[in-house]
């Protein structure tokens, strides 16, 4: 009978077994998939705020960063909390820039979260219409947890290259070898929720923005195309 120890050894070989190929079968051209590490977090913070932060329809129309002299520590906060948990990758150029980051999180099939920033509770009241919409404890009654697609965002110059579609993939190779059968992804703009029926996820949730209301006024409504507020997910096996 193998001791505790030796299984958390065994498990860490696999799981760098499984990050080895990853990195191997990704090399294309222009860019390498890998890991995120620990040494990676502040320039994958650089990344998020100037693209993220200021792209995603939902805080581009809340305004909750405009520049890199404003800060909002709850959305910093969100994208790096689950940074480092060692499911999430990265897209490096020839040069060992970081041009893309998709950052996966394992979480509870039902969640809750608060915030104290008047905008950011916005986000969370979004949110939390989705859990409620989903109802995914319900559809899927033997599943106590999933990964989830949390933040993806790639450098302006290095879009349309299928750099996040080949994250994802990835991504889907590294769960199913963890024993992962689920994979979620909430998508808030229109591109994404296409790329998202591209790649096999089933959407669960699908409402539009000007239908979430709070006192009887639409919470956040963006810009077109970015029409309806989506939960995705597809199962691994």
């Amino acid at each position: 009978m193998r001791s505790p120890r030796a299984e958390r050894v065994r498990s860490r070989i696999r799981i760098n077994w499984t990050w080895t190929q990853a990195s191997k079968m990704s090399e294309s051209p222009g860019y390498t998939v890998a890991p995120v590490l620990a040494e990676d977090h502040e320039e994958v913070m650089k990344l998020l705020k100037r693209t993220f932060f200021v792209d995603e329809p939902l805080n581009r129309t809340l305004g909750i960063y405009r520049s890199e002299s404003e800060s909002c520590p709850e959305l910093e906060e969100f994208c790096s909390s689950s940074l480092h948990e060692g499911l999430s990758l990265k897209a490096v150029d020839g040069d060992g820039r970081i041009i893309a980051v998709l950052i996966n999180e394992t979480c509870p099939i039902r969640r809750a979260e608060t915030s104290a920033d008047p905008k950011f509770q916005k986000i969370l009241y979004i949110l939390a219409r989705r859990e409620e919409g989903t109802r995914l404890w319900e559809k899927f009654p033997k599943e106590n947890k999933l990964v989830e697609v949390k933040v993806a965002a790639t450098d302006a110059r290095w879009r349309h290259r299928g750099i996040m579609n080949a994250l994802v993939m990835e991504t889907e190779k590294l769960l199913k070898g963890q024993g992962v059968r689920l994979m979620r992804l909430d998508t808030s703009s229109a591109y994404s929720a296409k790329s998202a029926e591209r790649m096999g996820f089933e959407c669960f949730y699908r409402v539009r923005y000007k239908d979430i209301q709070m006192d009887g006024q639409p919470l956040v409504v963006p810009e077109l195309p970015h029409e309806y507020d989506c939960v995705f997910v597809k199962k691994l096996y």
